[in-house]
């Protein structure tokens, strides 16, 4: 899972096994005019055999060469700290859905979540466990950015399809963020024959408000049909 990177950044960083990745995005306040928004900075360590230092050297890589950067181009934007001294372990947690006060907060359809810390990353997530994926995609990470429809894949604010999504609009480099709840890769129901129960629905739009009220955007749309 993809943990906020913290420290005022809008970033995360995500450990799998003995890879680390981390991405940050910087909005340039000064780039109205332009098709570009902002800077997406992202870098990977593989076959890291200390994952605590892969993690501050990876971290920092990112968030200093997002500096010189927007420095080099000329893009005015507010940064995080420039030291980040503890970069997230990784490890997100499972745990009962009311002790949840991260990403899964306040979501109720299942009786235990794995959640991560809510904090300003372009993706976020959280697992109902035994139920819904739930993520929310910001600016670059959806693939709207890459030539597809306007919301996601999608070509409506919100709907139920193979996916349940909603979506809100941003500001600058986050631009049209869209969130979305999904079944886990080994499970076979399909909502068109088992369609999401009412607390389901509430999960997500709780999800993606409470999401949306981090980053600064909009209301979520309400969930479709």
């Amino acid at each position: 899972m993809s943990d906020p990177l913290g420290a005022g950044w809008k970033g995360f960083i995500v450990e799998e096994s003995d890879a680390i990745a981390s991405s940050v995005l910087v909005n340039c306040t000064n780039w109205k005019s332009r098709q570009s928004k902002g800077i997406l900075v992202a870098a990977s360590v593989y076959e890291a055999d200390d994952l605590s230092s892969a993690r501050r050297k990876v971290a920092q890589l990112v968030t200093e060469t997002a500096r010189e950067a927007a420095q080099y181009v000329g893009c005015e934007a507010e940064f995080g700290e420039k030291d980040i001294p503890s970069p997230p372990t990784g490890n997100s947690k499972v745990m009962s859905a009311g002790d949840a006060t991260g990403t899964c907060s306040g979501l109720t359809s299942r009786p235990k979540v794995r959640e991560t810390a809510a904090g300003a990353s372009p993706v976020e997530e959280c697992v109902l466990v035994g139920g819904l994926q739930l993520s929310a995609e910001y600016g670059p990470f959806t693939s709207s950015w890459r030539g597809q429809q306007k919301y996601g894949t999608h070509e409506t604010a919100s709907g139920v399809e193979d996916v349940a999504w909603t979506t809100a609009s941003c500001s600058g480099v986050l631009g049209t963020a869209v969130y979305t709840a999904e079944n886990p890769e080994d499970s076979d129901r399909k909502f068109s024959e088992e369609p999401l129960t009412k607390a389901e629905r509430a999960d997500l739009q709780h999800f993606a408000e409470q999401s949306a009220a981090r980053h600064g955007c909009s209301a979520p749309v309400a969930l479709g049909s």
